[in-house]
């Protein structure tokens, strides 16, 4: 095996990097080197610091905009024909010269934009194998499908979603958004059965999001336990840390998976946003999940099935001033505890393939075969 590329997109620390992060442990365990690139960076590395912050920007200040162009653009019936110009301006030759110098084997796409030039261009690379490793719980129509060699999915309903869409069903493989394999040791039931419970909020790393003013209403009375995971958001790190409140902790950045999976073990629940690899590990954890905000565009898509399939707690509308009782009340209840598990071990449950590793020995096994017989 000569080489393997991941193509995330954009450096913003996102769903698509923690993806790739995760593919990228998985193959070093197995003795694979495995490169990371993001197009945008490779080509336009100024363009893209301001592309970023712009885009951090938009989803802040004007989200039902954003919303509604995103719908617009990457939503509703998938067309195969449809093309996307500027894309195809901007990063096809881009994308080109990488498979040319690096010349990979296997090309893993966390990112919707890779994907849709890798689909384009694999007819001029005929042994490239090029795998979709979807981030969300939805697929948009920007991402490659026709030349796409498999496809990592995360629920049923997308893979029912892409048969119809022309891709084979021996190619698609259930195994739920990847999280890296420090969150891959499933707990056994240390869920605290009295309060305070330990809550973890989270959601706030890149400073959008609501979580400052989320915080700012908290009430606590005694019954929970709050840690705020502040990532690299140093506002709301001050901010935790002045209130100098027994019951509200302020956690800095944490800088390995294995401290975060520290902290999950010691959670009661969490409160975020429902972004794709977030659910993902709480799931993988069995932590029951409240929502407290969605970004327009992906994780309102995301909220939506979610929602639907009863793995999360919308506690938007909630009154404040009488959500610590509600959380208490939840984990108090035998009843709604017994739900929340049926619908988590129901999600796990149809995961045929979530052990990637096994996935990802038998992808790395057929590309091998492929090159064997080609030599002989």
């Amino acid at each position: 095996m000569k080489n393997i590329l991941i193509f995330p997109f954009l450096s913003i620390s996102t769903g698509h990097h923690h993806v790739a992060d995760a593919l990228q442990a998985e193959l070093e365990s197995q003795g694979l080197a495995a490169e990371k690139i993001d197009i945008f960076s490779h080509a336009y590395s100024r363009l893209e610091k301001l592309s970023s912050a712009a885009y951090l920007k938009w989803i802040q200040y004007f989200p039902k905009t954003y919303s509604g162009i995103y719908r617009l653009l990457a939503c509703g019936e998938f067309q195969h024909d449809k093309r996307y110009f500027m894309y195809e301006w901007l990063f096809t030759q881009q994308m080109r010269h990488i498979l040319q110098e690096k010349q990979p084997d296997i090309a893993f796409c966390t990112h919707a934009l890779p994907s849709y030039l890798l689909n384009r261009l694999k007819p001029e690379y005929p042994n490239l194998t090029v795998v979709n490793v979807y981030t969300d719980f939805f697929v948009n129509q920007l991402w490659g499908r026709k030349n796409i060699d498999y496809h990592f999915v995360p629920s049923t309903e997308v893979k029912k979603q892409l048969i119809p869409e022309g891709i084979d069903q021996n190619n698609i493989y259930l195994t739920g958004i990847p999280v890296h394999r420090n969150f891959e040791m499933e707990s056994t039931d240390t869920l605290q059965h009295h309060p305070p419970y330990t809550i973890i909020i989270t959601g706030g790393s890149m400073g959008v999001g609501g979580i400052l003013k989320w915080v700012q209403e908290l009430s606590p009375g005694g019954k929970i336990l709050y840690k705020i995971l502040c990532g690299r958001n140093e506002k709301l790190y001050s901010y935790v840390k002045s209130l100098h409140h027994p019951l509200i902790e302020a956690i800095p950045y944490l800088h390995s998976k294995a401290e975060m999976n520290r902290l999950y073990e010691q959670a009661t629940g969490i409160m975020t946003k429902p972004g794709g690899v977030t659910i993902s590990e709480c799931l993988q954890k069995r932590l029951p999940v409240f929502i407290y905000h969605a970004l327009p565009g992906q994780e309102e898509m995301n909220l939506n099935l979610l929602h639907e399939r009863k793995l999360v707690t919308d506690m938007r509308n909630w009154d404040m001033q009488k959500a610590e009782e509600y959380i208490a009340a939840f984990f108090q209840s035998n009843e709604q505890m017994k739900e929340y598990k049926k619908h988590v071990n129901g999600y796990l449950g149809e995961m045929s393939d979530r052990k990637i590793e096994d996935v990802l020995k038998r992808i790395i096994w057929k590309q091998k075969n492929t090159l064997l017989k080609q030599r002989v």
